[in-house]
């Protein structure tokens, strides 16, 4: 083409643009690719995506009466901010079961449907009274070389758990490593035969049935044969005893011959009445009603037996809401762990006026006693001493030298406003309730005393204005 030639050049051919789009396409391509293949090469598998966050299933805090912490957390990592306390009566959680359950043991099982639903839960746990009552039975249960032991404490007017103390004890935080007899939660599954702390009862019974006056005197020789079993009387006294000191002396002999003015079904009735042998109408944690075999199987010595606080189990919670019976007026009133727990209505078992005298002869026996001695300062108390023997399964036997020693009380006398059980079982170096039990509950009166900051009479004047 001549240098002058205006023409246009010619198009490049469908060939050519063909051969420049696939370059085009390599060029911007292989960049990439590059950097994929080093990607999967450094991941050498399948990517590792982050993780979704997986929250532990919700759960509702148990609280003390006072709003203390008690247990809280979720279920599976479930915290106890002060490690043993009331730890049989807690439980503890784990991972789920098969009935849909977190909690395994005491108050965690049991309250479990409702813990679930992350709702907070409120106890009557008193946390100063509860710590009060676990440190004084532990230096108990340790001084005598005891076995176990425990302690309850009962609110009259409102049947409120105050404490629920049990010897052995663990942390609930390490639970995985505690023996299962320190995850026994005593006073409300433990069963023992009482001993004399039933005797009064049978007195009650009498009274209320008008088969006996309150000054009335009956035969107590030192020793009584009933059946084919003879009873002996431990402390010396005169061969014949007004019913006060049928208490005072907890004379076996003068309580086999009240009970014999009642007929063995009216004996089992009354302490039916009294709770014996009856499930406890509290639904929030487990509990045993004891043992109170049917009168029709009974032969005289059985009714005698049982009189006098053997041949009958009972527990601790049991006995306490027993003797807030007298303590509170005649009136029953259902015990409860759990502030909102619904209980059955009170109902009335003794008149007003026997529960007084009954009250008035338990104070006369720990005045006129040796009992005395465990008295606190500007405070009266009402009890009784029991001592039980222990049959021992494997031996089908009670074994000597075998004791349950239990103190039942309550304070102040006139207006009693808490019922203390306590009892160890099987000490070694003292076997006298008047030594092991009466001081332990004192110990732990004096807390609960010490804890009011006012004195028991102007608590009373307080509540009568």
């Amino acid at each position: 083409m001549a240098l002058n030639d205006t023409r246009a050049p010619a198009a490049p051919s469908d060939s050519l643009r063909l051969h420049r789009g696939w370059l085009l396409a390599l060029v911007l391509t292989l960049p990439l690719g590059a950097a994929l293949a080093g990607f999967a090469s450094v991941q050498k598998g399948a990517p590792a995506w982050p993780e979704a966050l997986v929250e532990l299933p919700v759960r509702g805090t148990l609280l003390a009466a006072d709003g203390t912490v008690l247990a809280d957390g979720p279920a599976e990592a479930r915290q106890y901010p002060h490690g043993s306390l009331a730890a049989p009566l807690l439980g503890f959680t784990g991972a789920v079961q098969p009935d849909g359950r977190f909690g395994l043991e005491g108050l965690e099982y049991t309250l479990d449907a409702r813990l679930q639903t992350g709702e907070a839960v409120r106890l009557t746990i008193d946390p100063a009274m509860q710590a009060a009552a676990e440190a004084h039975l532990a230096v108990s249960v340790h001084a005598t070389e005891a076995e176990n032991g425990a302690a309850v404490i009962l609110e009259v007017a409102s049947g409120r758990v105050l404490a629920a103390a049990s010897y052995p004890t663990f942390d609930a935080n390490a639970w995985r490593s505690a023996d299962r007899e320190a995850m026994q939660n005593r006073p409300f599954l433990q069963h023992y035969e009482p001993g004399s702390i039933v005797k009064p009862f049978v007195v009650a019974a009498l009274l209320e049935s008008g088969r006996i006056r309150p000054d009335e005197v009956v035969d107590a020789p030192m020793h009584l044969r009933v059946g084919n079993k003879t009873f002996r009387d431990v402390v010396n006294h005169d061969p014949q005893l007004s019913v006060a000191d049928v208490l005072r002396y907890s004379s076996n002999s003068g309580t086999i011959h009240l009970a014999q003015m009642l007929e063995s079904a009216e004996l089992h009735a009354w302490l039916a009445a009294f709770g014996f042998g009856q499930e406890l109408p509290l639904r929030s944690t487990f509990t045993r009603r004891g043992q109170l075999n049917a009168w029709e199987t009974w032969v005289p010595q059985d009714h005698a037996t049982i009189a006098i606080g053997h041949s009958i189990a009972t527990t601790a919670l049991q006995m306490a809401a027993a003797y807030a019976i007298i303590a509170n007026d005649g009136r029953y009133m259902p015990p409860r762990v759990v502030e909102d727990e619904p209980v059955p209505t009170p109902h009335q078992v003794l008149s007003p006026e026997v529960a007084m005298t009954v009250r008035h002869m338990l104070q006369y026996t720990v005045e006129a006693s040796s009992l005395r001695q465990n008295s606190i300062p500007g405070v009266s108390f009402a009890g009784k001493t029991g001592t039980g023997d222990i049959f021992d399964a494997e031996a089908n036997a009670y074994l000597p030298g075998d004791y349950t020693l239990s103190f039942a009380g309550m304070f102040p006398a006139e207006k009693p406003e808490v019922v203390i059980v306590v009892y160890v079982q099987k000490p070694r170096t003292l076997t006298s309730s008047t030594l092991v039990a009466a001081p332990l509950f004192r110990a732990i009166a004096s807390e609960v005393v010490a804890g009011w900051g006012i004195a028991p009479g102007a608590r009373i004047e307080a509540s009568l204005e």
